[in-house]
C-alpha cells in the first residue's frame, strides 16, 4: 500500500496500537488452539505488523477467545477485536484436505503454516472494520468486500512471508467455497452482509493475481494451464482492480499511514 499522489502524507494521527492477549479456552480443543496461537505468537505478530503500518487513535485489544462458534469480529461497543479459537477448528481440517503430498507430519506442518496465514488475513480484515469505525471512513458498496480488499493489500504490500499469508487466506476461502457449493444454500444466505464464500474466493484470487501477475500467473485458467482457478475474462482486469483498490484505500488512510 502506498500513499496517494499529490503531496507528502500527513503525519499519522494517534499513537494507539493493537494489543494482543489470549483468554483461556473453554474446551480442550479451544485450549489446544490457544496454545498453538500463543506458542507461535500469531496474534502478537500480526499486531506488530499492523501497528507498524497504520496509526490508531487508541490502543485496541486483539483477543483470542472461545466464542461458541467459528468467527472473528470487531466490537463497536467495546472497541475491541476478537479472534475465535473455533475458527481455527473449522478451517484447519480444510487445509489438511488440500495437502495431498508428503508424510502425515509434513502435511500437518503445512496446515499449521496455513492456519497462521489465515489468522493474519482474518485479523487484518477485522482491522478494516475497526478503521472504518474509529476514523469514520466513507465506504461505498459492501463494507465486508472493502475490508477484504484492505486485508489483501496489507499482506501483498509486505514481504514474501505475508504474501504467502494472503495465499493461505485464499486457500481457506477455497475450502469454504467448496463446502458452500456442495450444499443447498438457504435463501437467507444471499441476504447476508458478507458476499458468498465463492465470490470472496474469486475476488481475492483476482486481487492476488493483480498484485503481481508474473508471480501468480499459475492461477489463471488458460488452455496451457487448465488447473488454474481464475477465468481469463476476469484475470484481464485484475491488475487494474488491484491498482484501483490500492489507490482508494491509500487515499482513505493517507493521514494514518506510518509507512508510505
Amino acid at each position: 500500500m502506498t500513499a496517494s499522489a499529490g503531496g507528502a502524507p500527513a503525519k499519522p494521527v494517534g499513537d494507539g496500537e493493537l494489543v494482543a492477549a489470549y483468554e483461556d479456552g473453554r474446551t480442550a480443543e479451544d485450549r489446544q488452539v490457544q496454545d498453538f496461537l500463543g506458542g507461535n505468537q500469531v496474534l502478537e505478530d500480526v499486531a506488530r505488523y499492523a501497528s507498524a503500518r497504520i496509526a490508531l487513535p487508541q490502543d485496541v485489544p486483539l483477543t483470542g477467545a472461545s466464542c461458541g462458534e467459528p468467527n472473528a469480529f470487531w466490537s463497536e461497543q467495546d472497541r475491541s477485536m476478537t479472534f475465535c479459537y473455533e475458527l481455527v477448528e473449522q478451517i484447519r481440517p480444510l487445509f489438511l484436505e488440500q495437502q495431498t503430498e508428503g508424510t502425515a507430519e509434513q502435511r500437518e506442518a503445512l496446515a499449521d503454516e496455513d492456519v497462521v496465514g489465515m489468522a493474519n488475513g482474518v485479523i487484518l480484515h477485522e482491522l478494516g472494520h475497526a478503521l472504518v469505525d474509529l476514523y469514520d471512513l466513507p465506504v461505498t458498496g459492501k463494507e465486508e468486500d472493502a475490508v477484504d480488499q484492505l486485508s489483501v493489500l496489507l499482506l501483498t504490500a509486505g514481504d514474501e512471508e505475508h504474501t504467502a499469508y494472503a495465499v493461505s487466506t485464499v486457500n481457506a476461502l477455497s475450502g469454504l467455497a467448496r463446502a458452500e457449493l456442495a450444499g443447498q444454500l438457504p435463501a437467507e444466505a444471499y441476504a447476508d452482509e458478507h458476499s458468498l464464500d465463492a465470490q470472496r474466493f474469486y475476488n481475492q484470487v483476482c486481487w492476488l493475481f493483480g498484485s503481481d501477475p508474473g508471480t501468480f500467473a499459475s492461477v489463471v485458467q488458460v488452455p496451457e494451464n487448465p488447473d488454474g482457478v481464475l477465468p481469463v475474462d476476469r484475470a484481464q482486469g485484475c491488475e487494474a482492480e488491484y491498482d484501483q483498490l490500492n489507490s482508494s484505500w491509500s487515499t482513505l488512510l493517507q493521514p494514518y499511514l506510518k509507512i508510505g
